[in-house]
Formats: C-alpha cells, structure tokens, sequence
C-alpha cells in the first residue's frame, strides 16, 4: 500500500518550539520532511518564522522593517532563535536524501529568494512551494520551470469542482498538487482531485481521529500524497500500523 510523505508543521509544533532548527532536526530524526513559513527580513534576509509581528513584553516589532541583526537581538521567552533558511539547509545538510521542504511564503519576493538559494545549494527539487494566489504561482513558475508548486485551496470554497479554479491554467503551471483543509479530506474531493490530475496534499491533520480517517482515504489505488501535522511522531506510528 502507497504511504503518504508527512511533512512536520512549521517542524512539529505539537512537540517543540516551531520552526527552529532543534524541532527541525527533531522530525527529520523521527523521518519525516519539513513545513515551513518564510519571510524576508528588511536587509533581505531569507528567514523561518510564520507571524509578521513579534510581540516581546507590551512591544510589537514589524519583521520587514528589522535587520537579521536586530532579530538576533531579540530576547524571546522561550529563547528561541528564528534561523534563516541558509542555517536551516546548512543544519540538515547531512540527514536523509529523502527530506523535503513544503514552504508557505510571505509574497512574491520570498518565493523568488527562495529559488535562488535551494539553487545555491542543489536542493531545489527537494523544495515544494504552497500558496493560495495563482497569480503569485504564476510569477514563481515564470522564473523558474523546475521548482515543484502546491496550489492551496482557500479556506472558505463551499466545493472543489465548483472553486478549484480553471484546471488548465493550473495544469500550464505545472502545478504538482492540490493542497486541502482536513475537514474536507473526503472521498469525494479525493476523487476530484486525483481525476483532474493532481496529487492530493490535506493540511491541518492533528486530531489521532483525523489522521486515521485521511490515512485510510484510497480511490483507484491511490492515497493522499503528503500529510501536514503538529504531531508528527504520532502520526508516523499510525501510518505505520494502517500500512502493514
């Protein structure tokens, strides 16, 4: 039987600090790839951290307008380090040649900084870029042919046949995957998105119910692609015993 890829929400964020190099290297150790938010700090800084605001004490900072310096500055209460994606790649350079990086980015800026870099570093198709505007998408495939795009669904489409969009326009894209909510991982949208030719991604997967619910999902001897989840190792354990 086919298994999902799980990809760690922002590292596992059920189970450490999110998005931090040491929860990184937590999911990467229990094998599973990594979800991860990325921004541009105001000196053009690539980094890992999905807020654009960060509250310390009664003060608020804006990243955009800080320097990597000055967040390396900050002082968190759970003394965090918010890593750049160069830490990141150089961190796990050495771990399984089957991790993946599935990044949700800020604008069109990150999404382009972002290429260049996986390319610096011979990663690129190991990174899979999620968004929801197919204008953003388009922008992205239009510099770069190779680098592997996921269209998430917005949250509040009442049906994916009615609201996926037009097919065409994603399948010029080259789109690799329609990427849904876990409320509305169903046969049925399973179904659709397999027929129109996409791979099936399901975010948002935490409840134990849930997972066993999306990890028995099958239509025509295939599965939902990858899986996102704040737990994990939880998550691994249950694919393992429904695969077997």
């Amino acid at each position: 039987m086919k298994k999902p890829l799980i990809f760690a929400h922002r590292g596992g964020m059920g189970n450490c600090i999110e998005n931090t190099i040491p929860c990184f290297k937590s999911a990467v150790k229990i094998g599973v790839s990594i979800e991860t938010d990325l921004q541009l700090t105001k000196d053009n800084k690539l980094i890992c951290y999905h807020d654009h605001h960060i509250k310390i004490d009664s003060e608020w900072y804006d990243i955009k307008k800080l320097t990597l310096v000055d967040l390396k500055n900050i002082k968190f209460e759970d003394n965090r380090e918010i890593p750049t994606t160069i830490e990141v790649f150089n961190a796990l350079a050495n771990n399984a040649k089957d991790l993946r990086y599935s990044c949700d980015i800020r604008d069109i800026k990150t999404g382009l900084k972002l290429i260049d870099i996986a390319t610096e570093f011979d990663i690129l198709d190991k990174i899979e870029i999620t968004e929801r505007n197919r204008n953003v998408l388009l922008k992205l495939r239009e510099y770069n042919k190779k680098i592997k795009l996921v269209h998430t669904l917005t949250d509040n489409i009442s049906s994916i046949n009615d609201n996926i969009g037009d097919v065409k326009i994603l399948k010029d894209l080259k789109i690799e995957a329609i990427n849904i909510q876990s409320w509305r991982a169903n046969i049925k949208n399973l179904k659709q998105i397999i027929d129109f030719g996409f791979k099936c991604y399901v975010w948002g997967v935490n409840s134990k119910s849930r997972m066993k619910k999306v990890l028995n999902l099958t239509y025509n001897g295939e599965v939902v692609s990858a899986i996102y989840t704040d737990y994990p190792d939880i998550l691994v354990k249950l694919r393992k015993e429904i695969s077997t």
